[in-house]
């Protein structure tokens, strides 16, 4: 037995988070699961979750099929609190006090949305000037509103082709009783072109031809493309000296003459203005279109115009129409959006200020190859593009620059910055961090091995991110191996790792925007066969609902006297502190020299302090009596585990404390001798030792 001189106590507060390494440091554990870091400084285990909306004896709020996506918002200056959710093929709001969800595709009388089950992209939302922008990859991207008002993003079709009415060219028969352009649709206005004398005495109006296309407008603002030009508007030329079948002159300006526009009638449901282009005369100037006028209304049918060419507007901006896409984000007060159908590498900007109106000169291809695009943010004053190998920068849209080679984003939704403005995302090899301004670098090391044996690779492209400013945590949802819903949570502080298993899936998660600050997922209860929306790490009343049961578990790294793990020794006990939790029993387990299998099994490990006859409550102050029992802060204790004869004479050694209650740990210590006598590196087995 060793003496007291060879006997020493280590102790260290509790490592925070995981390093699954034979040789990893002692300030990190192998497991951390279902804890979170107090804000004491202690592990705490986690509570709840609790429902958003829970049965109030009338079932839970009915919701059509799984839950997709989720989003929560202060719309209107921060005064219009808008929660909503997708569910199967249909859009949520939640209705505040009248606790529960209104269907808002049925509201606004628009077509089912797509009943994809696994989805190959998860559903976006981006929040920008007081509107939740949705897509989900295969839909199209909706517009949605405080008061519940959906529309569709933009415009993804062409108005059609206008026609034309003007004069007609006076023909033979006529000449000798009818002045040039007098037949057809022959009024007077102000289209024409003014030119020199043709006889020598008065002015003349000289041929020439002008165009019209149409375009509309939604109640954003947001424009589609604009058509086709319509048949030409056509003048001959016209002495103004000349004189005609009926004898008089004509005056030079009454040879100008107006246009009848008539529109294609084409115009989709969310419309609610035309907007009306004109070109300068063609064959005395270029063929640029300009704006001409602006028509409230999606039913207008014909426009008469009789306006100058000094009467029309700046050249007009040609949009391109908006199809289906996959990822965006917002930047600079614009819609950034990529991966579009049919055409995957590309990325488009829209115009500041109108989320739907895409130039159609604003387009690049981050990957000069044209590589996928996976995922788009904006990090402080970068615009970032990702695919599944490479890094983009943006900034400069017409000349993408690559940030980080085989550094890409495997999972959209993975993207989240914490409070210092890193953002951190999944990649195909685990998570990378980037400051701003920086180079992204792998932050997921530690847990290395969860990554490649505890991920299910195939579903990572679905993992959902937020983050929780309680615990000041990013959390990553992502699918266990062998699974095909989310429900391991990964959560990341900026230095270490942790997880939780809620027996809940997380289909999509988000903060709300608001003075709780509260973490929200969607998901399904497996064991309830209940759909909804529910509050991380809140509790509500066992009779309203109990949460799934869960394991909290807390396995310590390969212990070591000595950095090599050379010399052998002897554990004689550990020492727990714990802070008082729950009147209840945690299972320690204890293991050495590598091997998960248990050497020896503690089942009464005791969660609270004794209270020595001093009237405290000794679980929760459910069980105080008035008049009788005290209260207290919660205080550290200390147990004791005796760890002899199975842990004598080891080289490594760990251990592992798991609980189905309430769990606070905040510190351990060892007590440790060195094993046997002699010099201890004997005992080390001999290169053909079996």
């Amino acid at each position: 037995m060793a003496g007291p001189a060879e006997q020493a106590a280590l102790s260290f507060v509790v490592p925070p988070g995981e390093a699954q390494r034979l040789y990893s440091p002692q300030a990190l554990a192998w497991r951390v699961q279902n804890f979170y870091i107090h804000h004491d400084g202690y592990l705490a285990s986690i509570r709840g979750p609790a429902p958003y909306e829970p049965d109030r004896g009338e079932g839970y709020p009915v919701l059509n099929g799984r839950p997709f996506g989720l989003v929560h918002a202060g719309l209107l200056g921060g005064i219009g609190d808008t929660l909503i959710l997708r569910a199967g093929t249909r859009l949520y709001r939640h209705r505040g006090s009248h606790r529960d969800y209104q269907d808002l595709i049925s509201l606004n009388g628009l077509p089912p949305l797509s009943s994809e089950l696994r989805p190959r992209y998860p559903d976006q939302f981006v929040v920008i000037n007081d509107k939740i922008i949705w897509t989900n990859g295969i839909d199209r991207a909706k517009v949605i509103l405080a008061n519940g008002i959906v529309t569709p993003l933009g415009f993804d079709t062409t108005p059609g082709s206008p026609r034309v009415k003007g004069p007609t060219n006076t023909s033979k028969d006529h000449r000798a009783t009818h002045y040039p352009n007098a037949l057809g649709y022959s009024w007077l206005g102000r289209i024409g072109t003014h030119g020199d004398v043709l006889d020598g005495r008065s002015g003349a109006l000289l041929a020439g031809s002008w165009y019209w296309r149409e375009q509309w407008e939604d109640m954003h603002g947001d424009l589609s493309p604009i058509g086709p030009p319509s048949n030409p508007f056509v003048l001959a030329t016209q002495n103004a000296a000349s004189t005609y079948g009926a004898g008089a002159n004509v005056e030079l300006d009454e040879l100008l003459r107006q246009a009848l526009v008539k529109f294609s009638g084409s115009a989709p449901e969310h419309a609610t203005a035309k907007w009306v282009h004109r070109t300068p005369d063609t064959k005395r100037t270029d063929n640029s279109f300009r704006f001409r006028a602006r028509l409230p209304g999606s039913s207008a049918s014909v426009f008469p115009d009789a306006a100058s060419d000094s009467e029309l507007g700046p050249v007009s901006e040609e949009i391109a129409a908006l199809t289906v896409f996959r990822v965006m984000t917002a930047h600079q007060g614009c819609l950034v959006a990529g991966n579009f159908t049919g055409d995957p590498g590309l990325v488009r900007k829209s115009k500041a200020g109108y989320l739907g109106t895409f130039l159609k000169n604003s387009w690049t291809y981050p990957d000069s190859g044209g590589a996928e695009v996976t995922g788009l943010a904006s990090h402080g004053d970068d615009l970032l593009a990702f695919s599944e190998n490479s890094t983009y920068d943006l900034s400069d849209f017409s000349d993408p620059r690559v940030v980080a080679r085989s550094i890409g984003l495997s999972a959209p939704r993975s993207l989240s910055a914490l409070p210092d403005g890193t953002l951190v995302w999944l990649g195909r090899d685990g998570f990378y961090a980037r400051a701003v301004g920086g180079t992204p670098v792998r932050v997921s090391d530690p847990i290395h091995r969860s990554i490649f044996n505890d991920i299910n690779r195939s579903r990572m492209r679905m993992a959902v991110s937020a983050y929780d400013p309680n615990s000041q945590e990013y959390l990553c949802a992502v699918c266990p191996a062998g699974r095909e819903s989310q429900t391991l949570l990964l959560r990341f502080n900026g230095s270490s790792w942790r997880r939780q298993d809620m027996g809940i899936t997380i289909d999509d998660i988000c903060m709300t925007d608001d003075w709780r600050q509260v973490v929200l997922f969607c998901g399904r209860d497996i064991a309830a066969g209940v759909n909804g929306v529910w509050v991380l790490n809140r509790e509500v009343p066992t009779a309203v609902y109990t949460p799934p049961g869960r394991t909290n578990l807390y396995r310590s790294g390969w212990l070591r006297a000595t950095e090599s793990a050379l010399d052998p020794i002897s554990v004689r006990g550990i020492y727990v502190g714990f802070v008082d939790g729950s009147n209840t029993t945690a299972t320690m387990r204890l293991f050495s020299n590598g091997s998960w299998r248990p050497l020896a099994t503690f089942t009464d490990v005791r969660l609270i302090g004794t209270d020595e006859d001093s009237r405290v409550v000794t679980d929760i102050a459910g069980s105080a009596v008035i008049g009788t029992s005290l209260l207290h802060e919660r205080r550290v204790m200390w147990r004791w585990i005796p760890c002899s004869p199975h842990l004598d004479g080891v080289h490594t050694w760990a251990f592992e404390i798991s609980s189905t209650t309430d769990t606070r740990i905040a510190a351990f210590a060892f007590d440790v001798s060195q094993a046997g006598s002699g010099s201890p590196r004997l005992r080390i087995p001999r290169h053909a030792d079996v």
